[in-house]
């Protein structure tokens, strides 16, 4: 386990700037972060692993993005849109950022999330479960 709030595991075959930003961005925050490079495995490396490793009373995902904005999912939005944010030279982006509590709970984010989605999450007691956004029904679904 770590000594840090907030760990982004990143594929090493990816540009790691948008996830350094990402740590500077938590660091700037308040939040202690840091920021691996996962070696590459056989098959995608597209999926960015964000590991809360501090047990919080209340949903975690507002506990760490209401530093980050005065509205915590805006905060949410622009963290995660940073990290899945496309190059302007065409450099792959990640498909994926899966949020994780070490107490359990996973909340898998996309680039097509809408703003509803974030808003919904930041209200989501991810704990125990895997989350995905079903676009069909605009919820959050276990799964």
């Amino acid at each position: 386990m770590t000594d840090h709030e907030v760990e982004i595991r990143w594929p090493s075959a990816l540009p790691s700037s948008p996830a350094e930003e990402g740590q500077d961005l938590l660091r700037a925050a308040g939040i202690d972060a840091a920021c691996l490079l996962l070696p590459t495995r056989r098959g995608a490396a597209d999926i960015v692993l964000v590991l809360v490793t501090t047990a919080v009373a209340e949903p975690f995902l507002r506990t760490i993005f209401e530093k980050l904005a005065v509205d915590a999912h805006n905060g949410l939005k622009q963290f995660t849109d940073r990290l899945l944010k496309r190059t302007s030279d065409g450099t792959p982006a990640p498909q994926s950022v899966v949020f994780e509590m070490s107490a359990g709970g996973r909340v898998t984010f996309t680039s097509d999330v809408p703003e509803r989605a974030y808003e919904q999450a930041v209200a989501l007691d991810a704990r125990g479960e895997s989350w995905t956004w079903d676009s069909r029904h605009t919820m959050w679904v276990p799964g």
